[in-house]
């Protein structure tokens, strides 16, 4: 029999030391049963105590095997013991942190992209480009690819293209003639809505992830300010840019062309502009890669007045194209 007795039924414990219940036994029995069991509680009666099995206590499950100390989640994600004490990393919901705080997600890096010299990064631009975009005519195509003179080479930067590493990049690539690249970053026109450098992403949270990272170059009089559309109307984003003074303008390219279409967003000062090429999304999809994105990045880029704000810089006035 099972060592949990709780069935509602009167137990007995009869002299030779049996368990039973008064169900399985005759009414003779019973009474005989019941003469014992009031024998053995005065004592006189002899029971081997390995016999006489006893039920849990009133409330408690029956175990099995040795006690072991309860395993809970902790607040961390990982295992926590009985005493409270969490193991592992992770964000309370058992999914790993990254680096920067964030969530890592299933995206990827492709660096073999931004590895290419300017000639290789135009032909690639404009393949891209030809691949979207057959019915157009040569002409219509050739107003559409940008100039191989506006590719800034940025290939010195050997280390990783991810999110952690964008400062170090911005700091190498972004200079200004008598100023420190940290002092440019962290500077602004004093136009509103005028940023020098305006950084493409391919999509919102990524957009969102590289503002995060770059806010150390956020000043009072100088925002780095994020342009997407989702859960931000365009009338926001026109009101917000129309009065503040913006350093970096990072965002998705069709809220920043729409942007810079009503005039809320000026290029009269922009020296570069950052295409957000090695991210790929969970898809593996980079900013080349969807055709949507790809028709508004190259509207952002043929819009006019933009390609030629892009050339004629150099070494220590940084002008251009560049890919991260």
């Amino acid at each position: 029999m099972d060592d949990d007795y709780d069935s509602g039924e009167d137990i007995i414990a009869t002299s030779n030391g049996a368990i039973t219940t008064t169900n399985e036994l005759s009414r003779r029995k019973r009474k005989r049963a019941k003469r014992e069991a009031v024998q053995l509680e005065e004592g006189r009666v002899e029971v081997p105590a390995k016999k006489l099995r006893t039920s849990p206590d009133a409330g408690s499950a029956p175990t099995k095997g040795p006690n072991k100390p309860t395993k809970l989640k902790g607040n961390n994600g990982g295992k926590q013991d009985a005493k409270g004490k969490g193991k592992g990393k992770g964000n309370g919901k058992g999914k790993p942190m990254a680096k920067d705080g964030g969530k890592e997600d299933a995206s990827s890096i492709d660096d073999s992209i931004v590895m290419m010299d300017p000639k290789i990064m135009a032909d690639f631009v404009a393949q891209r480009i030809q691949k979207f975009n057959k019915d157009l005519s040569t002409v219509e195509l050739g107003d559409r690819i940008p100039s191989e003179s506006i590719y800034i080479d940025t290939t010195a930067h050997t280390a990783e293209r991810s999110l952690q590493n964008v400062c170090e990049y911005m700091e190498k690539f972004c200079t200004k003639k008598g100023q420190s690249s940290i002092s440019h970053l962290k500077s602004s026109p004093k136009a509103a809505g005028s940023p020098h450098t305006i950084f493409i992403c391919p999509a919102a949270l990524r957009a969102a992830d590289v503002v995060r990272i770059m806010r150390k170059y956020q000043t009072t009089d100088s925002q780095i300010a994020k342009f997407f559309a989702k859960h931000v109307k365009l009338s926001e984003h026109i009101e917000y840019a129309k009065k503040t003074r913006i350093g970096i303008a990072v965002g998705t390219p069709a809220r920043l062309v729409d942007l810079i279409k009503d005039g809320a967003l000026q290029i009269k000062y922009v020296q570069r502009v950052v295409l957000d090429v090695s991210y790929l999304d969970a898809k593996k999809r980079g900013l080349w890669d969807i055709k949507e994105v790809q028709d508004k990045l190259v509207e952002l880029l043929a819009v006019e007045g933009v390609r030629r704000r892009l050339e004629g810089g150099g070494e220590e006035d940084s002008r251009g194209l560049m890919f991260y």
